[in-house]
């Protein structure tokens, strides 16, 4: 049913292209055909028309007319001259007027009107009979008076009574070439339209023939070549669509373009088969690495300490940290652990890259510093030699940001050190927070030998330490802002006496607020440090 509605409206629509088609093209040739006739119809009586004023012009002597002019006497050579004029229009084909006449300033006089035994004499004119100039001989025959040359332009007139006519005119000079006179033949065309129309409507008639013919060995032939194959190309691919191809190429023997449309859709079927099943182990492939990705995922995260209070039994610190990777896994990282019963270790990094790669070099970063710092000493120490270790083979170039600190929790008494990581904010107790500036040291990775320097501060119970990465400040709108410091700062000092955890939920508030939609470009990670102090503060202080 579908096939054969297919077939019809395919049918329907070349039927009605075709003979939109054919009438356009016979309005067209109607219109073409209508103008040709026309001009070449009124060529020829027009260059007739001209040959016989001219003849007339030829015939006529001024000198020897010019005593009958003024008083309409006639001899011999005017009653011959008369009788020419006779004759020529009753020799031509319906002249409607044949005439001379004297031009005048406003008006016109006859000098004579041929006639013929057809005319009916109450509507000639005589010798003498003077008529006032109308606007067709103001704008057409005057001109060529004062010219003083013949009519040579088609000039079609039309007359409510006769119908279609053609006039042309002629001047007759004297011997010293003034216009003394014109001779004037109005062409009557009693069938000029009908003619015409009738031209025309035959060339349509034939046309229209024609092309009905054209029409059915077309509309015959289209059925044979190129219906019937795109049906049989459409059931082919409908039993590909019920998952079983069948295409016999012998349908489609002629090399022609539904040959090569159903060698195409066999050859695309093919190609669909393969890109399926590429697709299909691509899927399942990455489904594979999705997994792994999430596993990685979850043995970062637990890799950085997550549960807080870190210290629940202790009472002289707290800290809260996050970390937010910009892709599955990231590059960031911190840490903190007690090296013994009163001191601390703080960490906060940043691997150069992301993804994968930056999640190993960090898995080994954190896993040296942390090591070396348990086995005691300063943080510049800590870093030379974790540097020393992170040259060897590294291949790749890779390098880690660090801030590093190591804090008696007795006495509040630390040291820091900052190989090429942000600058830390510091929060004195019932303060705002104010950003530590000081000179960096290279990051770790970047070549052996390298010494950090160590930087001396003091802790008093309330005081607040916030660190980040570099994803913080560098976040950025859809203008290509980015969040900066000053942004960090005034974030921290919405409420400088929030506790941690509110604190970097309210710069990560702030942050997104910011980028208002941008995706993350780097890992966002944020770690915030209270010292509250020994267990006897008094003594502390």
């Amino acid at each position: 049913m579908n096939q054969q509605k297919m077939k019809q409206g395919l049918n329907r629509r070349i039927t009605l292209v075709l003979l939109s088609m054919m009438i356009l093209m016979a309005a067209i040739l109607a219109v073409a055909s209508y103008y040709a006739f026309r001009n070449t119809y009124l060529r020829f009586y027009d260059e007739k028309a001209q040959q016989m004023v001219r003849i007339l012009v030829d015939r006529t002597d001024w000198e020897r007319i010019a005593h009958y002019a003024e008083t309409g006497e006639k001899d011999a050579y005017v009653e011959d001259l008369l009788d020419f004029y006779d004759h020529m229009k009753i020799s031509a084909y319906s002249p409607l007027y044949l005439y001379i006449f004297v031009p005048g300033e406003t008006s016109f006089t006859y000098l004579y009107e041929a006639r013929t035994p057809e005319d009916d004499l109450d509507y000639i004119s005589n010798w003498g009979d003077v008529y006032e100039y109308t606007e067709f001989e103001y704008e057409r025959i005057l001109p060529d008076i004062e010219a003083k040359k013949a009519h040579d332009e088609i000039t079609l007139q039309k007359n409510d009574y006769y119908g279609a006519g053609l006039s042309t005119w002629a001047p007759v000079l004297d011997d010293e070439g003034n216009v003394r006179a014109m001779v004037e033949l109005d062409y009557l065309l009693p069938y000029f339209q009908s003619d015409l129309n009738t031209f025309v409507f035959r060339i349509i008639i034939i046309f229209i023939l024609c092309v009905v013919v054209v029409l059915v060995l077309l509309l015959f032939y289209l059925e044979k070549n190129v219906i019937v194959p795109i049906g049989l190309l459409n059931k082919s691919i409908k039993s590909y669509q019920h998952g079983n191809l069948r295409m016999d190429q012998s349908l489609f023997a002629k090399d022609d373009e539904i040959n090569h449309l159903s060698r195409s859709f066999g050859s695309m079927v093919k190609r669909i088969e393969d890109y399926t099943e590429e697709i299909a182990r691509v899927t399942a492939e990455k489904e594979r690495i999705g997994a792994e990705l999430d596993v990685a995922k979850r043995i970062q995260a637990d890799m950085l300490p997550s549960t807080f209070p870190a210290f629940p039994n202790r009472k002289d610190c707290d800290i809260y940290a996050s970390m937010t990777p910009a892709k599955e896994v990231g590059g960031d990282f911190y840490d903190f652990f007690l090296a013994d019963n009163n001191t601390l270790a703080m960490v906060i990094a940043d691997v150069s890259g992301k993804g994968i790669p930056a999640a190993l070099f960090m898995v080994i970063a954190k896993t040296l510093i942390k090591n070396r710092a348990l086995l005691g000493g300063g943080p510049s120490e800590i870093l030379c030699d974790v540097n020393d270790q992170i040259c060897e083979g590294n291949d790749e170039n890779l390098f880690v940001t660090v801030w590093l600190v190591i804090l008696d929790l007795k006495t509040g008494k630390g040291l820091a050190a900052n190989a090429g990581h942000e600058h830390p904010a510091l929060c004195r107790k019932g303060q705002q927070y104010e950003l530590i500036e000081y000179k960096h040291a290279p990051a770790l990775g970047v070549m052996p030998g390298l010494k950090f320097r160590e930087h001396e501060f003091q802790l008093y119970p309330g005081d607040k330490i916030f660190v980040y990465t570099d994803g913080v400040t560098e976040a950025n709108n859809a203008d290509k802002e980015l969040f900066g410091t000053d942004r960090t700062i005034e974030a921290l000092n919405a409420d400088p006496s929030s506790s941690l955890r509110d604190t970097l939920r309210r710069v990560r508030k702030a942050i997104d607020e910011f980028a208002h939609g941008e995706p993350q470009f780097d890992d966002i990670t944020m770690m915030g440090f209270e010292y509250k102090g020994p267990a006897d503060s008094d003594k502390a202080v």
